[in-house]
């Protein structure tokens, strides 16, 4: 028994087998195809590499991905709620210097220094919120161009990098918690533990069950009395929000504020799509976007072991993220 997906009124006559039907109509079927490729990705660079499978190359890659992790954490919220922000890189890189410029340059505290990033981060958010409802522009030409409104303003202000010499900001993106036997990255205890909390707020709250709701369909909330404007803002600020803490960690990590860095956006965008979020909105979860960052810090860590070119890196995290890009095709049309 097959079951014929709508893409056979523009004449493709793709037939499914119920099963595989069945599964593309799960909220969380990304997750199963990102499984699947997860342990087989590790499973071949195990064989073929004798340093891949060590506790210590596994930290590496977990440090690694941390950094986009917990920017796509926020940016998934967004994302089911229909919203984009293609600003998150800029947004980054202005947090993580101002925090490192506050406190190379002034004798003040580093809650103080985060706050003020933070601060700044929230803000470019919230100017992204009110320029996407309130004035009803595009959300990709917005956040575009909030983009280089940030990225040039933080140019403009610092050209250089800031070092960070403060022991408690390194050890925010260079320190290890010691768990018995393992010492695990603080980045990817921080990556892990803003995944839970936003897993805990699309599962378990109202707020969760609003951004679903909206995504699916925004008109219908607004008739049922839902605040779908002030819903979106709020997202949107949190994208910023996650975007800086994010900054703010890279600059632990690397030792150095840095003003300008490209391609942070659609490291984050990628691994959400990746993960089975919907670019239409409505669809998709955290588990997704976990296994996504850890896909692709795979891919990277494995190619990298095994001498792969660059060109050829590139080739095939593209290929991994087209198809997952089909699938969520696949699964609006059936």
């Amino acid at each position: 028994m097959t079951a014929q997906s709508p893409a056979d009124a523009s004449g493709l006559a793709v037939r499914l087998p119920d099963p595989v039907v069945a599964l593309l109509r799960r909220r969380d079927s990304n997750v199963f195809f990102l499984l699947f490729v997860l342990v087989a990705a590790i499973v071949y660079f195990t064989v073929q590499s004798p340093y891949f499978f060590d506790d210590r190359n596994a930290f590496n890659i977990g440090r690694a991905v941390s950094i986009t992790g917990i920017a796509a954490a926020f940016a998934t919220l967004l994302m089911i709620s229909g919203g984009l922000d293609l600003s998150i890189g800029a947004i980054m890189n202005a947090s993580g210097l101002a925090a490192a410029v506050i406190m190379a340059e002034s004798d003040t505290s580093i809650v103080f220094a985060f706050a003020v990033a933070l601060g700044i981060s929230a803000f470019i958010g919230f100017s992204n919120g009110i320029i996407v409802t309130k004035i009803g522009v595009n959300p990709i030409i917005a956040t575009i161009g909030m983009q280089f409104v940030v990225r040039g303003i933080t140019l403009a202000t610092r050209s250089g990098s800031a070092l960070v010499r403060d022991r408690a900001f390194l050890e925010i993106g260079q320190g290890e918690l010691v768990i018995g036997a393992l010492e695990i990255p603080v980045p990817v205890i921080l990556m892990l533990t803003t995944m839970l909390l936003c897993y805990l707020a699309l599962r378990f709250t109202q707020f969760g069950k609003y951004i679903y709701a909206i995504g699916d369909n925004a008109s219908a909330c607004r008739r049922a009395g839902i605040n779908v404007t002030g819903m979106r803002i709020a997202l949107y600020t949190l994208s910023g929000l996650g975007a800086g803490f994010a900054g703010i960690v890279l600059a632990g990590l690397t030792g150095a504020g840095i003003p300008y860095a490209a391609g942070s956006e659609l490291s984050v965008i990628s691994a959400v799509i990746l993960g089975g979020v919907s670019l239409s909105g409505g669809v998709g979860v955290i588990q997704g976007t976990l296994l996504g960052v850890l896909l692709v810090g795979v891919l990277k860590n494995g190619m990298t072991l095994l001498n792969i070119n660059a060109n050829w890196q590139m080739v095939v995290e593209g290929s991994v993220l087209m198809i997952a890009v089909s699938l969520d095709q696949l699964k609006q049309r059936i």
